[in-house]
């Protein structure tokens, strides 16, 4: 479906009429729209607009709308800057509740009615001890090494 808009105000969408008036040697005349050209809507005021362009999350846009040659509006990227701290905040506030779900997962296996022998525990605390150690890998959050779960069988 096509979105339509008037006189280049891409911010409201306009509906096409169906009959436009118009004065042909001096005398009023109506015509129908049907089968109108895009270069008889441009004459008009009407253009077509394209959807504006997917945004990356945690990128500020400027952007411009630009008539095309084919009279249809779209938006062109003037500039992008991507905000690498908030990006960086927000895949550290990702890993760690992918890290705190591992280690909730393996509380039981610190508690002292489990049915773990010491050795199988011991192992368990390494593997929470790396879990919570991520943080101070090099490249964190770029690159973590996750820690392999223990093999108890």
């Amino acid at each position: 479906m096509s979105i339509w808009i008037q006189n280049g105000d891409v911010e409201n969408l306009a509906v096409r009429p169906h009959h436009v008036e118009l004065d042909i040697d001096d005398k009023p005349y109506r015509a129908e729209t049907k089968g109108f050209s895009r270069d008889q809507w441009n004459a008009l005021g009407f253009n077509e607009k394209m959807p504006p362009l997917e945004r990356k999350p945690f990128t500020t846009y400027e952007t411009k709308w630009v008539k095309g040659d084919d009279f249809i509006y779209r938006e062109a990227i003037v500039s992008a800057v991507e905000d690498e701290a908030a990006k960086a905040e927000h895949d550290i506030a990702t890993l760690r509740k992918q890290r705190d779900g591992l280690l909730a997962e393996t509380d039981w296996t610190q508690l002292t009615d489990s049915i773990l022998d010491d050795g199988t525990m011991v192992l368990w605390q390494g593997y929470q001890q790396a879990l919570r150690d991520l943080p101070q890998q090099p490249g964190f959050p770029l690159a973590v090494e996750w820690p392999e779960i223990p093999d108890t069988k």
